[in-house]
């Protein structure tokens, strides 16, 4: 008995714990951004240039601050998907260490959330 509930014990952790790498799609249907502690300026520039050139959204990212290694330090983001949804999240680099950041847009006819933006 033991052994099995350390088993799911293992698996709740492993469920529950937060991506580390930056995540992003850009789908027909669905385009979304998943910001770690881990992410880093060159990433966001890369990801900036490819949702504007695929998608025709605008992310800004130029308030964020870095560290000297290049990874984030404190999220400044600015999301416009030009078609009407917008907004915006802050996120310190103590919140990034236990909750990664982003946006979502679902582009679905019957999306029941078409647009998030701040926890992912």
């Amino acid at each position: 008995m033991k052994k099995i509930t350390l088993v799911l014990i293992g698996i709740l952790i492993l469920s529950c714990s937060k991506e580390s790498n930056t995540k992003y799609v850009t789908d027909a249907d669905k385009v979304f951004l998943v910001i770690t502690e881990n992410t880093t300026e060159s990433e966001l520039i890369k990801i900036a240039s490819e949702f504007k050139t695929v998608k025709n959204i605008k992310v800004d990212f130029s308030k964020t601050e870095f560290s000297e290694n290049g990874k984030i330090k404190k999220l400044n983001l600015e999301v416009d998907c030009n078609d009407g949804f917008k907004g915006n999240a802050i996120s310190t680099g103590a919140i990034l260490k236990s909750k990664n950041s982003g946006f979502s847009r679902d582009y679905s006819e019957n999306a029941k959330v078409p647009f998030v933006i701040g926890a992912m």
